[in-house]
């Protein structure tokens, strides 16, 4: 079973179970939750994720999903899309410096108008 790693949730609200929950952050005090792990860079925590044996990630938010492509640490995507458009924020996958060519696997639609799409990336 994959062990995501994501962020967020409130210490009233924790849903992550007992999955390993890191953040990567150059602001958050390293003890803010005794919950998750603090990491300051990718490295540490590509190191670290090695360690625990750590195959499967949920990288939540665009600037670290970019930052796990730019370190060449995706295989595979899968995509929810929502059945609504946002005018702002952070692009999922910025400015490639190459492009990446994927195999579309799956398209589920998954209810409530949103789709899921299952992608691998061809290396």
């Amino acid at each position: 079973m994959p062990q995501p790693l994501t962020t967020g949730g409130s210490r009233g609200d924790w849903h992550y179970g007992d999955r390993h929950v890191g953040v990567l952050s150059t602001a958050l005090p390293e003890d803010a939750d005794p919950r998750i792990t603090v990491y300051r860079d990718m490295d540490s925590l590509v190191a670290d994720l090695d360690k625990r044996g750590i195959k499967h990630v949920h990288p939540d938010g665009g600037r670290l999903v970019q930052s796990f492509i730019g370190a060449g640490h995706v295989d595979a995507f899968i995509i929810s899309v929502a059945p609504v458009l946002t005018g702002a924020g952070h692009r999922l996958f910025g400015e490639l410096t190459e492009d990446a060519p994927l195999r579309l696997d799956s398209a589920t639609d998954v209810g409530g108008g949103f789709a899921q799409l299952c992608c691998t990336v061809e290396k």
